[in-house]
């Protein structure tokens, strides 16, 4: 099991990237696994976000070890060839650290901007896409969302996860381009912890949508989930994710301070 800080990218203390970077400064120091960041352009009741390409770029300058990445970020807003190429710069400067989750977004992040794009078509289009883009092979892709001719970049091995609600009525999108699944499960409006035997039943259901058989599975719950490590273990759940928007960064900083549980925690 590898444990991650999950923080979002928005808010008058989180909003501020010298804040989220010196988060993941202290999580490296206190043997966390992980930086992850939430990826919105728009947050209701928020006028203060902060870019997470740019705010990662500081972090894989500043660290050296820990993983990092945004979760999720929208293919449908940002553009598989510029977040291919994001990814890509991001991949060489963290030697190697990134892991790209991607997913279709919501609402809030296109509505006030016009856009029109189906978020769901343009995320199964858009990894397919994606990961032409990084093989370091000429694309040519000629999509209904998308269209690429003549295009070349170098070749950068980027592990993609990908997002998705669960439970769900349908495959998981873009299963068979992606190296592991980060779900939502929610209780009302609010994010709820996934049990075991659903992560289990997740994990099945990402494989037969076409992921593969070793993929990495990263769910919510943090310390809520320190006296089940095994059994999420046994699950196939990979990655724990602690959500750091649900402290003060007071709070945070102590928790972040104190380390990661460990497996028989």
């Amino acid at each position: 099991m590898r444990y991650a800080i999950y923080v979002p990218n928005f808010g008058s203390s989180l909003g501020d990237p010298s804040v989220l970077v010196s988060l993941a400064v202290a999580a490296e120091e206190a043997g966390w696994d992980g930086f992850f960041l939430w990826d919105h352009v728009v947050r209701p009741g928020e006028s203060v976000l902060a870019d997470v390409w740019v705010t990662l770029g500081a972090v894989a300058a500043r660290t050296s070890s820990i993983r990092l990445g945004p979760m999720v970020t929208s293919l449908g807003r940002r553009r598989p060839w510029k977040v291919a190429l994001e990814a890509s710069t991001l991949q060489r400067l963290s030697g190697g650290r990134l892991v790209l989750g991607v997913g279709a977004g919501v609402p809030d992040d296109f509505v006030p901007f016009g856009e029109r794009v189906s978020r769901a078509a343009a995320l199964s289009e858009g990894v397919a896409l994606l990961r032409a883009l990084l093989s370091g092979g000429p694309v040519e892709h000629h999509g209904e969302i998308f269209d690429v001719s003549g295009v070349r970049f170098a070749p950068v091995e980027v592990p993609v996860w990908v997002g998705g609600v669960w439970p769900r009525s349908i495959p998981f999108r873009a299963a068979e381009h992606a190296a592991g699944v980060v779900p939502a499960t929610f209780a009302g409006a609010e994010l709820a912890v996934i049990s075991p035997a659903d992560a289990a039943a997740l994990k099945a259901a990402f494989v037969a949508s076409g992921g593969p058989a070793d993929c990495d599975v990263a769910i919510w719950g943090g310390g809520e989930l320190r006296g089940a490590v095994r059994e999420y273990e046994e699950a196939g759940v990979t990655w724990m994710f602690t959500d750091g928007g649900a402290l003060e960064l007071e709070g945070l900083r102590a928790f972040v301070a104190a380390g990661p549980p460990r497996s028989g925690a």
